[in-house]
């Protein structure tokens, strides 16, 4: 079907040039004028070319909904009308609200004119910035497969090596997986976020199932998730993380970025000196245990330990779960009244977007003390108070969601997400290695797919990008779980997990703050205000 429309095809142009072999000069608004063609959706380089902006085009569910053919070499020689159409858009005058109309998806409006993008991100969201036959650089819509190199071959490498690092600490990786979209990919933080969320929900996935059935290493009545905590803390991490995001929409870089140095240098070194002493305790124990045995000191009977495939224990997590009924029914009814608050948001800075804020903070009150009631009757009854489980009394059921607020403050305000901050949190209010590693991977699960189903919903993602990348990280995530399962059972080094976590904060910090002191730089350089930006808020 054929459709009348003004369209920015630098497909026939690029192309023609290229089939013509003919020297294009500048292009020169001044000598050409404006051309309304019918023109077939076609594609440059098999890059399927949307007839309609990349703001306004027919989507699905995140697909584009456009119909392509083959690439015609004699028609793109022939037809001139295209070229004419961006030699006179080049240079003309554009705003903020007419820059699609003025400029097409092949240029960007640039102090109110149409030019040329210089890097990707200049370009709209699932655009990328590429040199044309005539050195003119134009935004085209990305395409994994056609437009395939070196720098994704590399962020591919280096997704699994975190994917599999992450898996070990039982953390999102969040915090990487982002730096590496930006720096090696060209993305936008617009594009990066839900390609990111995506990421994490499949390597979530992944941790959830493995530890689903698994007992507590101390205590085998109860899991290995600790549903308790969860309950308790989720409502508010939730919280804090909503608040955070308001908070980093509306402050300088430079705060930003001193908060995210200062945030995860204390997390690193609580992280990888509590990692540290773990090591040498256990390395003490296993010492002693082979002096008594007179075995070797290189773990015992733990060398005798093969690998094993571990898969989900769907039978042990229905009778944890039917133990537990009241916690899961909160869990889910907290990320079901989340889900539908995110789903429904209204525009920001109208009077019902701060209702629903306000409404969210007290729903989340309330979930918390349901939890908290849950809580001390079952501790009541059992009596119980054990190591490396964490303690609720009346201080603790106030001061650990309080916490988890800010955890979640933090890790909206940073962009980082809330595992990065909760994990090590845990750590230090006592929870054994092994419990925090599934419980921090159940709380990345509820907040990323939270995330993931709105950004799939609203078409933010892009497929190609998805599938590629989130299936290697399920892999990578399924491979890191078995090593580390293995390493545990035969090293008998939990030590392993707190370091794997202390390796993850290394990685966000150095990745993160590269990025933070770049854009800091750039913004002194181009004179941006460095004050705080209320009006942020209302145009994002």
């Amino acid at each position: 079907m054929q459709r009348t429309t003004r369209l920015a095809l630098l497909a026939v142009s690029g192309a023609a040039a290229i089939f013509k072999r003919a020297e294009v000069g500048h292009l020169r608004a001044s000598n050409a004028t404006q051309v309304t063609a019918e023109v077939e959706e076609t594609t440059f380089f098999k890059v399927p070319q949307q007839i309609s902006t990349h703001l306004g085009s027919r989507q699905r569910w995140g697909f584009p909904d456009v119909e392509t053919v083959e690439f015609d070499p004699i028609q793109a020689s022939d037809d001139e009308e295209n070229s004419a159409w961006l030699d006179a858009h080049y240079g003309g005058t554009c705003t903020r609200e007419t820059r699609l109309d003025q400029c097409g998806d092949a240029y960007v409006c640039k102090e109110g004119r149409c030019l040329q993008c210089q890097v990707s991100r200049d370009c709209g969201e699932k655009y990328k910035c590429i040199p044309s036959s005539t050195g003119i650089m134009l935004c085209i819509p990305r395409n994994l497969a056609t437009q395939w190199a070196w720098r994704e071959v590399v962020c591919t490498i280096l997704v699994v090596i975190t994917a599999m690092l992450s898996a070990a600490a039982g953390m999102g990786g969040g915090g990487v997986y982002v730096p590496l979209l930006l720096l090696l990919l060209g993305f936008s933080t617009r594009e990066a976020v839900p390609l990111s969320q995506c990421m994490i929900v499949g390597g979530a996935v992944v941790n959830v199932m493995m530890f689903c059935g698994d007992r507590h290493p101390m205590y085998p009545h109860r899991p290995r998730i600790d549903y308790d905590v969860i309950m308790m803390m989720n409502p508010g991490l939730a919280a804090g993380v909503s608040i955070g995001v308001i908070c980093h929409l509306i402050s300088p870089h430079w705060l930003i970025v001193t908060t995210l140095l200062v945030t995860l240098a204390i997390t690193l070194e609580k992280s990888a000196i509590k990692g540290v002493a773990a090591w040498h305790k256990e390395s003490a124990a296993l010492a002693a245990s082979a002096a008594a045995n007179n075995v070797s000191s290189n773990g015992g009977e733990g060398n005798k330990e093969s690998i094993q495939i571990k898969l989900a224990d769907f039978p042990a997590f229905t009778q944890f779960a039917m133990g537990n009924p009241t916690p899961m029914l909160l869990i889910g009814g907290c990320w079901s009244t989340l889900f539908m608050l995110n789903l429904t948001k209204a525009p920001q800075c109208s009077t019902m977007f701060w209702l629903q804020i306000m409404g969210m903070m007290m729903l989340c009150c309330v979930f918390t003390a349901a939890g908290a009631s849950v809580v001390m009757a079952r501790q009541s009854a059992a009596g119980e108070d054990a190591e490396g489980l964490l303690q609720w009394t009346p201080t603790t059921l106030f001061m650990y969601p309080l916490f988890a607020v800010v955890a979640g403050f933090l890790g909206g305000f940073l962009g980082i997400g809330g595992g990065i901050i909760m994990g090590p949190l845990l750590l230090e209010l006592g929870m054994i290695a092994e419990a925090n590693q599934a419980t921090t991977a159940m709380f990345v699960f509820l907040s990323s797919s939270l995330a993931t189903v709105q950004f799939v919903i609203l078409g933010k993602t892009m497929p190609q990008f998805v599938v590629w990348f989130t299936t290697w990280v399920v892999l990578a995530t399924f491979i890191g779980q078995t090593g580390i399962d293995y390493m545990l059972r035969k090293y008998k080094r939990s030590s392993l997990i707190i370091l794997s976590i202390a390796g993850i904060i290394a990685c966000s910090l150095v990745m993160m703050s590269f990025i933070g002191i770049t854009e800091v730089y750039h913004d002194i350089h181009r004179g941006a205000n460095m004050g705080f930006k209320p009006h942020n808020l209302c145009t994002e």
